[in-house]
């Protein structure tokens, strides 16, 4: 009797050692496939759709705008377009040669000029949706021109006409370094024939003040 009580405990307990792996392997196995469920789901969730580009991807800079301003609106002497594409390298050089202020927190660059080279001045102004209105001044010995620009989808527009209440090829245009303010002059004619027109700044006519996004007359 005492020897079967005996086999029996030892069974019993062989028994229950050999369970307790089997139930140890189940844990993992199942901890496995969860694992493998869940980087399966994690690789079937589609992709992030991308944002649709917006203000936040266009220039924001002066320095931006300057290099992406095309020979339309000024143009670079130096470039030799057959071999500099964009003309990067002669805009690079004038930078480089002619930068006379480049003021990045006001958003506005003055560059000079030299024989047929015209100089430039750009300020911008920056709307309430936070694209940019770029005001354009190119001189030079024989023409002042003044251009207030939009750049969109790699797209520049002429919108003077929109955007600067009763503009006008016959005024001159002062562009701020500080603050918004353009301050308005008579365009003074001093020489002009048939081909060319020699100006300078006349008298004060008025201030336009940029505000919610456009220009007011004051």
């Amino acid at each position: 009797m005492k020897m079967i009580t005996l086999c029996l405990a030892s069974f019993l307990g062989f028994y229950a050692c050999g369970t307790a792996p089997a139930s140890s392997n189940a844990s993992g196995s199942e901890n496995k496939t969860a694992s493998a469920n869940a980087a399966g789901s994690a690789a079937a969730a589609p992709s992030p759709t991308p944002k649709p580009a917006g203000a936040n991807d266009g220039p924001k800079t002066i320095r931006d705008f300057f290099t992406l301003l095309p020979d339309k609106y000024f143009t670079l002497e130096g470039c030799m377009r057959e071999s500099d594409k964009d003309c990067s390298k002669a805009r690079a050089e004038y930078l480089k040669t002619y930068t006379e202020v480049e003021d990045t927190a006001n958003g506005y660059f003055k560059g000079g000029c030299d024989g047929a080279q015209s100089c430039i001045e750009m300020a911008i102004f920056k709307r309430p949706d936070g694209t940019y209105l770029v005001g354009l001044a190119t001189s030079g010995e024989m023409m002042n021109d003044f251009y207030f620009l939009d750049y969109k989808d790699g797209k520049w527009s002429d919108i003077s006409s929109t955007v600067v209440p009763e503009f006008s090829k016959k005024n001159w245009y002062e562009l701020p370094r500080v603050g918004t303010t353009v301050k308005v002059f008579a365009k003074k004619i001093v020489e002009q024939s048939k081909d060319y027109e020699i100006s300078e700044k006349g008298k004060k006519l008025y201030d336009l003040e940029w505000k919610d996004g456009k220009f007011e007359k004051k």
